[in-house]
């Protein structure tokens, strides 16, 4: 019973602001971008530079360590400055919640793309898409920090131009992560747990992301077994080189530059070969 009642008071504390209010005294909800573990995310226009921002509120009911999170993601975007990563703009508390103010990135996500528009990306596509948002992530890297939550969601295109959102776990390089099961264990600080982060971890993301993209021209054979993807999908050798060392262990990419070096040299192959056919 008591379980159930504090299961009620966490969902109507974290209850999702409504279209039209005003939050800060100048953002006016215009709607809801989506719900996180420890935050909420709104599409809000700010009535006094009338321009579209992003707003994300530390979930009340994750107390303290919702609102240390959400001002470590401030501290991490107040230090990327880059036009391809959305720039913070205000912090501030309202009513015992605190809220991060951001560039709004209008377009659709990878995922988007993918699985609602039907978007489908061959190899060479793919590898175009993976080196211009590796420039993203190189940036990210050099100033100290990964990303952590690489994933079709977080990733935006409006136009040509390629956009790298969601900075809600991004860490500096050899911090600790955590798992989000459950209630995780605290650090210091008041933080969720977690392992040392590492750019490993962002390139083998990155790893899962060019599968999505190349998984989206891909068509099963009617009652035929499920296979791993090195059986499903044909890949020229260097494709295959690069998904390996992302995603089995082996011979792992030791630095974002290294990885981008490789998808430049396949892309070179790539455009090669089809040119001589």
């Amino acid at each position: 019973m008591f379980a159930r009642l504090r299961a009620f008071l966490s969902a109507w504390r974290d209850y999702p602001r409504e279209e039209g209010e005003l939050i800060g005294k100048r953002y006016k909800v215009l709607s809801r971008i989506g719900m996180g573990s420890y935050g909420l995310a709104y599409r809000c226009l700010d009535t006094l530079e009338n321009r579209q921002v992003a707003l994300k509120q530390a979930k009340p009911s994750k107390g303290n360590v919702g609102k240390k999170m959400l001002m470590r993601e401030r501290d991490i975007l107040r230090q990327l400055d880059h036009p391809y990563i959305p720039a913070f703009r205000d912090f501030f508390e309202e009513t015992g919640s605190a809220w991060l103010v951001s560039d709004y990135v209008e377009g659709l996500t990878l995922e988007q793309l993918i699985f609602e528009q039907g978007r489908i990306f061959g190899e060479q596509d793919t590898l175009r898409f993976a080196l211009n948002l590796m420039k993203r992530v190189n940036h990210v890297h050099e100033r100290g920090f990964v990303h952590l939550d690489l994933r079709i969601p977080n990733v935006i295109l409006r136009g040509e131009d390629i956009y790298l959102i969601d900075f809600g776990l991004a860490r500096r390089i050899g911090d600790e992560r955590s798992s989000d099961d459950g209630e995780p264990e605290l650090d210091k600080d008041g933080l969720p747990r977690r392992m040392p982060a590492a750019i490993a971890s962002d390139l083998h993301d990155i790893g899962h992301l060019i599968l999505f993209m190349l998984y989206s021209g891909y068509t099963p054979i009617p009652g035929s077994e499920e296979r791993s993807w090195s059986e499903e999908l044909e890949l020229t050798p260097g494709m295959r080189r690069i998904l390996l060392r992302l995603l089995e262990g082996s011979n792992c990419y030791t630095e974002s530059r290294e990885f981008i070096r490789e998808i430049e040299q396949a892309l070179s192959n790539s455009e090669s070969e089809s040119t001589d056919s």
